[in-house]
């Protein structure tokens, strides 16, 4: 197995302790954002639950047809297409209605595929494929409404499945995760020394979920569904290095509508137009399950990408960095898995070499203006690049 690595010191950037962000609902007109406040215990949202989804009929897809291309294959290999249900109310309506989805060999080529009566909700297209190749994408994540496929025009699905004589790095879905116990303690001993890059993980891409918003120039609001709060710097920087913990953060889940609601913690950096950057961390999405997800996110592909291998849970440790790399005049967001091996999540050229700002903070959004409470949610590292330091 190839190893990979990066610069081992990294300059401390802050040593705080990020004990609680709460937000208050406040109407969509209203711009300012109360200050974060420190309060102990877990919070229950304000918001009244959404009514329970009727799993009916009425909102059926006659006729779904995608063309799926698939790439790849050595020789005699065939790999299987599956199309499963991305969320138990989703799960739970497909099995109301004894609905059976796809699950298709498929080899090379392109081909049409054809599906009837499936409920509007949440699906994800993934691919299982012999278990040494790497698969780019493992699948796509997507949200079917009256019919359609919710921001997908062009209908199609690529898969691009690469056997091992043509990987750099072995996939992580053959690497083990090793968590190391999280310290609260920030100290010189707590930088991995030889952080190596082990593996890539395989993604799965959204391409229903709403794009992000840049980070804003100046404050703490971008707009009436958009709020940040956490630790932010203008040094310019080659590189962003943080540990965030994972928490509920109430999001609603409904079938339909979908009221866009997520809450993110992440690294982030970004050039001086703001309009360029790469983020990695956790997250809840309104959109998927009613769990919290590792994912990436940049203005190259504009689409999320989330990597449900690594399961999380409330405290949860997870720990992600964002790089520019000279060899290759691109950027990188890396996964800790422990032990001081780390997995690529995604490498992106961004039109940049030097990041203007560096985050580590948390992001909610709401399409209503209306936040939910949040819990008590913490980090205790960030550091920044400065050359090779």
């Amino acid at each position: 197995m190839r190893k990979q690595t990066i610069p081992s010191i990294l300059l401390v950037l802050l040593a705080l302790g990020f004990s609680a962000v709460i937000i208050q609902a406040a109407p969509v007109e209203q711009t300012g954002m109360t200050s974060p406040l420190s309060v102990p215990g877990r919070f229950d949202s304000p918001l009244s639950p959404p009514p329970p989804h009727s799993c009916s009929s009425t909102a059926r897809a006659s006729r779904l047809t995608f063309e799926v291309e698939v790439e790849g294959l050595k020789g005699q290999h065939v790999a299987e297409l599956q199309l499963l249900p991305d969320g138990s109310q989703t799960a739970a309506c497909l099995s109301a209605d004894r609905t059976k989805l796809l699950e298709l060999g498929v080899r090379n080529g392109n081909r049409s595929i054809i599906i009837t009566d499936v409920p509007d909700g949440s699906y994800k297209l993934v691919v299982d494929a012999p278990a040494n190749y790497f698969r780019e994408p493992q699948g796509y994540l997507f949200q079917v409404s009256e019919g359609q496929i919710v921001r997908h025009s062009d209908l199609s699905f690529h898969f691009e499945l690469i056997p091992p004589s043509a990987q750099d790095l072995p996939p992580c879905r053959n690497v083990a995760t090793q968590p190391d116990t999280p310290t609260h303690d920030l100290i010189p001993e707590d930088v991995p020394s030889e952080p190596q890059v082990v593996c890539r993980a395989e993604r799965l891409i959204d391409v229903s979920g709403p794009p992000k918003q840049p980070e804003p120039q100046e404050g703490g609001v971008l707009d009436a569904g958009y709020h940040y709060a956490g630790p932010m710097t203008h040094q310019d920087s080659q590189g962003v290095w943080g540990r965030n913990y994972v928490v509920n953060p109430n999001v609603k889940h409904p079938i339909l509508p979908w009221p866009t609601q997520f809450v993110v913690e992440r690294v982030y950096a970004n050039d001086s137009t703001f309009d360029n950057w790469m983020e990695a961390g956790w997250g809840e999405v309104s959109w998927r399950g009613d769990q919290q997800y590792v994912y990436e996110y940049d203005s190259a592909t504009t689409q999320w990408h989330f990597f449900d291998q690594y399961t999380l849970s409330t405290g949860s440790a997870v720990e992600t960095l964002v790089e520019y790399r000279p060899d290759t005049d691109t950027w990188w967001a890396l996964y800790y898995l422990g032990d001081s091996t780390w997995a690529i999540l995604a490498e992106e050229t961004l039109g940049f070499t030097t990041a203007d700002h560096g985050y580590n903070r948390g992001e909610v959004y709401t399409s209503d203006g209306y936040h939910p409470i949040l819990p008590v949610s913490g980090f205790d590292k960030g550091y920044l690049k400065i050359g090779d330091v």
